[in-house]
């Protein structure tokens, strides 16, 4: 069980404007970036991932990958309401366990709420 194509960041395009137009979060083992956009109907989160040769060799970066969608797929409801975000992974992020990489999300999610409302 994967994420929905709906909910997935996957034009160049969209990880540029998350980048120019957004704002930026930076935690231990990642870069947490968000963008949001004008609410429309109805609310959308997508999510992105991007893991640079920096990060290790392939199966490191896929594993990287990996981990932060299912850490984005149980945690999406703390992410602000039509929003894009993107993870950049660092080469630290293998120092930590999974628990720790979630609560470091959780905590990027809550931070970045606390910003947009203020």
């Amino acid at each position: 069980m994967g994420i929905p194509a709906s909910k997935r960041l996957r034009k160049k395009g969209d990880f540029l404007k998350v980048r120019d137009q957004g704002f930026r979060l930076y935690c231990g083992p990642f870069i947490y970036q968000c963008r949001l956009f004008p609410a429309h109907a109805e609310s959308k989160r997508r999510f992105g991932v991007i893991a640079s040769r920096r990060v290790g060799n392939a199966v490191t970066r896929n594993k990287g990958k990996r981990v932060f969608r299912e850490i984005f797929r149980k945690n999406e409801i703390q992410l602000p309401a039509n929003c894009d975000v993107v993870i950049i992974l660092r080469s630290s992020f293998r120092d930590y366990s999974y628990a720790e990489l979630e609560a470091e999300f959780t905590r990027a999610c809550k931070n970045a709420a606390t910003r947009i409302d203020a």
